[in-house]
């Protein structure tokens, strides 16, 4: 004998009740003991990230999200009868981002704007807005050099690097000599942790603000807590110079 309907629906009703609960209790084991967690390295755009595998949690900024760095001034300086230094000052508009081993070069031109040379670099760019960057030494022979232009040779890939990871290093009782052939500042690690190699780069400016000449100075290490004095000295007197600015490159 046939069941009556209400019965019959009540069945249908618990039966489709205990298959939903069976497809989320399932589900549910199969996330905990069997899915793989999201991470910014499994090729998928998952979790909370923006893209595949940057923004949100992950260090790696998306292309969206980067400002392209814009290059401030470039120029050379001649350091002796045969050799230039190349440079350039770099405003880095990621907030809180940095790239590593980022490749560059700069082409010194003559008067007729014919190549003079090429010089190819790699650095890693810091978590702060200006970054110089230095080539010295740069062998041209019997050849002048009138201009200089700097390119990045690749996109850098930047990353947004914790504040906390980044040595809190300041430059203080800076001094330029009268003739502009020395100048020296006070660098301090407030942080308290040691820090890693870092490099102190000097810019000599003129009254109307061109640059005239560059050095700079790599430090091994600086103790937490502590002081060091770094000295940039160039071989002649530069006409003109009114001021020198001293930028910390931080390690990260």
């Amino acid at each position: 004998m046939a069941l009556p309907w209400r019965f019959r629906r009540r069945i249908l009703y618990a039966g489709s009740a205990a298959i939903v609960v069976f497809l989320v209790g399932a589900w549910v084991v199969w996330d905990v003991f069997f899915s793989t967690p999201a991470s910014c390295f499994d090729g998928k755009q998952n979790g909370a990230e923006v893209g595949l595998d940057c923004g949100g949690p992950c260090a790696l900024l998306c292309a969206a999200q980067v400002r392209t760095p814009v290059v401030l001034w470039q120029r050379a300086f001649p350091t002796s009868a045969s050799s230039y230094t190349a440079a350039a000052e770099i405003q880095n508009n990621n907030v809180g981002a940095g790239a590593r081993a980022v490749h560059y070069s700069f082409q010194l031109f003559d008067a007729d704007n014919k190549l003079v040379v090429e010089r190819d670099g790699s650095m890693d760019l810091p978590p702060v807005q200006i970054i110089p960057i230095i080539e010295p030494n740069i062998n041209v022979g019997s050849r002048s050099v009138s201009r200089a232009i700097f390119a990045f040779s690749e996109l850098p890939v930047w990353e947004a690097i914790p504040a906390q990871s980044v040595p809190k290093l300041t430059s203080s009782n800076q001094n330029l000599s009268a003739d502009a052939t020395k100048a020296s500042a006070t660098i301090t690690n407030s942080s308290i942790m040691d820090s890693g190699s870092f490099t102190v780069v000097a810019v000599l400016f003129d009254a109307q603000g061109v640059a005239r000449a560059s050095s700079k100075s790599t430090l091994p290490s600086l103790a937490r807590l502590s002081s060091t004095q770094v000295n940039f000295t160039w071989p002649e007197s530069t006409p003109g110079v009114v001021r020198a600015e001293i930028t910390i490159l931080p390690p990260f």
